[in-house]
C-alpha cells in the first residue's frame, strides 16, 4: 500500500463547450485543497419481523469542495462559477500517480474571502452534472 501526502494534488478543468471526455485538462492555479463525497442515497425498507433496520442503496450523490488562494493570473474558477455551462472536472490526489483520479461533468460554485489581515482565498463547491468515474476503474 502506498500512502500519499496531499501536497501534489491537482484540480484541473476542461472548459470546451460542450465539455466532452476525454478532454484537455488544465490545472487551476493556487488551489490547495479539494474534497469529494461519494455518499449514496439510502432508503429505509424495514418491515414487520425484521430484527434490525434494513436499507436499500440508491445512486451516489457525487459532490465536493475546492479551496485555495486568489491568484490574479488564474481566475478560471470564478469564470466557471459565473458561467452557465457545466465543465469536465478532474481531481487527482497525487500528480506523480497520473492514473489515479476522479473525473466527470460538474457544476461549480465559488466564493472569495478577502480579510484585511491575511491572504485572499477562494472556496467553492461542485456537484456532478453527469457521470463520474474513478480511474483506474476496478471492480471490487
Amino acid at each position: 500500500m502506498n500512502r500519499i501526502y496531499g501536497s501534489r494534488g491537482v484540480v484541473a478543468v476542461d472548459r470546451t463547450d460542450p465539455p466532452t471526455p476525454p478532454g484537455t485538462f488544465t490545472p487551476i492555479a493556487s488551489l490547495n485543497k479539494w474534497s469529494a463525497s461519494l455518499a449514496r442515497d439510502r432508503a429505509d425498507v424495514t418491515a414487520f419481523g425484521d430484527t434490525n433496520k434494513v436499507s436499500v442503496q440508491g445512486l451516489p450523490d457525487v459532490k465536493g469542495a475546492l479551496g485555495g488562494f486568489l491568484d490574479t493570473d488564474d481566475i478560471t474558477i470564478l469564470y466557471i462559477a459565473l458561467g452557465e455551462a457545466k465543465v469536465m472536472l478532474k481531481l487527482s490526489p497525487d500528480s506523480l500517480v497520473p492514473t489515479l483520479f476522479l473525473s466527470g461533468l460538474a457544476f461549480v460554485d465559488a466564493s472569495i474571502d478577502v480579510p484585511a489581515n491575511g491572504p485572499a482565498t477562494i472556496s467553492g463547491t461542485w456537484a456532478a452534472a453527469g457521470p463520474w468515474t474513478l480511474a483506474p476503474a476496478e471492480t471490487p
